[in-house]
């Protein structure tokens, strides 16, 4: 099957539309479709990121394509590319994560790539917009795959049950969650690299995972310094091991923006270093969230290697539609101002 080709339109722009946090188990509420529907009416992207935690229940490869397709049919009733990543969520249903990703790159627009077999992780691979006026390459979409939690050191390094990976005074907010390895650091590095010199220029790009990484915790501790704006009702839940990804992703210059799903009551945004590091805000129903966070981000792309970014609610353009129980706002109305 051939997998579309994304261009920048002729006033060079290109419009991706991020969400994640679906949690799908054994069924799934009908708003979550809703939504999605609401925000490709509200938005019109170009492509659809999707960032993890879609599916948590346990299928044959065959049901659980037919169950995929069900909760994106919206994506795919108007014919648009769409990639994803896995969340940490998602290694729960006990699949073979390779036959999970085979059963979405037989859906119709899905631009996946299990990534190179050497590098750990599932879905490491990188998206290519082509320039509006020729084929050459204008802009680049890492995908990288966060894994799940610390338990996964242990496992992969070969690291004592007992390993202690939380202590009291820690360089995060003390999460049990995992992020990329080093060696997915350094295939991007390398990538990126052999990449810049085919082209014989650097290419900007943006890059997206699951799971936040540790530089998040800047933005909410410094908000003023790194120009924050959205919301924050919860602590930033990555990992206490940094593998390096922002020092190598600083040290290329070619990705400005690394987003992430996972945590469903924070939407915020904000830069460091020149990188800007945003949640995409979750649409999900089945889980804990918060009615007027739901949503997605819009990430505008520029031809010439710029890019702004803001998130949609589902309130703002549904209105009561969007709530779980439209006679109780989840959250609380104290919520509903509680900015960064």
């Amino acid at each position: 099957m051939d997998k579309p080709i994304l261009r920048f339109h002729p006033d060079g722009r290109f419009r991706v539309l991020m969400i994640s946090d679906f949690h799908a188990g054994a069924r799934f509420s009908p708003k979550l479709t809703a939504g999605i529907e609401a925000l490709l009416n509200e938005t019109s992207p170009d492509l659809v990121l999707i960032a993890g935690d879609q599916c948590m229940v346990r299928q044959t490869e065959e049901d659980l394509r037919a169950y995929f397709c069900e909760m994106i049919a919206p994506v795919l009733k108007r014919g648009l590319p769409w990639a994803s990543v896995f969340g940490n969520h998602d290694r729960e249903t006990g699949h073979d994560l390779r036959l999970e990703e085979a059963a979405y790159e037989s859906i119709p627009g899905c631009l996946n790539e299990p990534g190179p077999e050497d590098v750990s992780g599932i879905g490491n691979y990188c998206l290519q917009i082509l320039s509006s006026a020729s084929d050459d390459v204008a802009f680049h979409i890492w995908a990288l795959d966060s894994f799940s939690e610390t338990s996964d050191y242990v496992r992969i390094f070969g690291l004592p049950e007992n390993t202690r990976f939380i202590l009291p005074n820690g360089f995060g907010d003390g999460h049990t969650n995992a992020s990329p390895m080093f060696d997915q650091v350094v295939w991007y590095y390398n990538e990126s690299l052999k990449r810049e010199r085919a082209a014989e220029k650097k290419i900007p790009a943006i890059m997206y995972m699951h799971i936040p990484i540790q530089e998040f915790c800047l933005i909410e501790r410094n908000p003023e310094e790194t120009g924050a704006r959205g919301t924050r009702r919860e602590e930033v839940a990555g990992s206490e091991l940094n593998s390096g990804l922002f020092m190598a992703c600083l040290q290329r210059g070619d990705v400005k923006g690394i987003f992430c799903g996972h945590e469903h009551l924070n939407d915020f945004q904000g830069e460091y270093c020149g990188i800007t590091l945003a949640y995409d805000g979750c649409i999900g129903y089945d889980m804990s969230a918060h009615d007027d966070l739901r949503g997605g981000r819009v990430i505008d792309l520029r031809e010439d290697g710029t890019f702004t970014t803001y998130t949609v609610k589902l309130m703002d353009i549904m209105g009561r539609a969007a709530m779980r129980d439209p006679d109780y706002f989840e959250g609380g109305c104290n919520y509903h101002f509680r900015m960064l």
